[in-house]
């Protein structure tokens, strides 16, 4: 799998990419300031919700609102300022740290895969259940899961005060996987399930190995015991 993303990456390299997800980080927090001065009411307006025409919604995506299939990646996950202003400075030290890493190309792939996995989990729910939607929660709690496989001791303030490591706040965001998987709606545990196909791509075969390594070691502890 490694080859044929590297494959995939060398074709990039006529093109001039550059670091995007900066670029993501700003427009989220644009259709958050927009949607937030839209939303303001006066006794001559009514409120107009700017994040309900950027959602995916496969329904309306199919009477012709194609722009969802790319505009709800730059939809806010926090309808609070202070929340959303933390959540965007986090996406964005992740972020760049894996671009930097891995070069934006590389970045941009795994980026892709895990949005166009979204997109068809969507229109599979909907296919399921006769209507389907997409979030892009998923997607970036996937970023993290990156950014813990290259950087599992970097420590993170949680709360502001309590130093937890990465590889700890992956444990806990693979619990809300699971719990999205195992209780969530169709399209939901779709989304879930989704988000951890370019973490399977990217990191499959470390964790097959890393299992492997850890079953050996336990099989030989235990034949020394005997």
């Amino acid at each position: 799998m490694r080859k044929w993303i590297s494959a995939i990456e060398r074709r990039l390299y006529k093109y001039n990419i550059p670091p995007i997800m900066k670029n993501f980080v700003f427009a989220m927090g644009g259709v958050f300031i927009l949607d937030l001065f839209m939303g303001m009411t006066t006794a001559y307006t009514t409120r107009v919700s700017l994040i309900s025409y950027l959602t995916l919604n496969i329904p309306l995506v199919l009477r012709g609102q194609v722009w969802r299939l790319v505009t709800w990646l730059f939809v806010p996950q926090q309808n609070s300022l202070l929340w959303m202003l933390l959540s965007l400075y986090f996406y964005y030290m992740i972020g760049t740290a894996l671009e930097n890493r891995w070069g934006p190309r590389r970045f941009l792939i795994y980026y892709v895969i895990g949005a166009l996995a979204n997109i068809a989990g969507a229109f599979i729910a909907h296919a399921l259940t006769g209507y389907g939607y997409g979030v892009n929660t998923y997607l970036y709690y996937s970023l993290f899961l990156a950014f813990a496989a290259l950087y599992p001791d970097m420590q993170f303030m949680l709360f502001f005060f309590l130093p937890v490591k990465a590889k700890w706040l992956a444990a806990i965001d693979l619990i809300y996987f699971l719990m999205a998987i195992l209780t969530g709606g169709a399209s939901l545990r779709l989304a879930a399930i989704a988000s951890l196909i370019n973490v399977a791509l990217f990191f499959g075969e470390d964790l097959y190995q890393l299992g492997r390594r850890t079953y050996f070691q336990w099989q030989r502890r235990r034949q020394w015991r005997q």
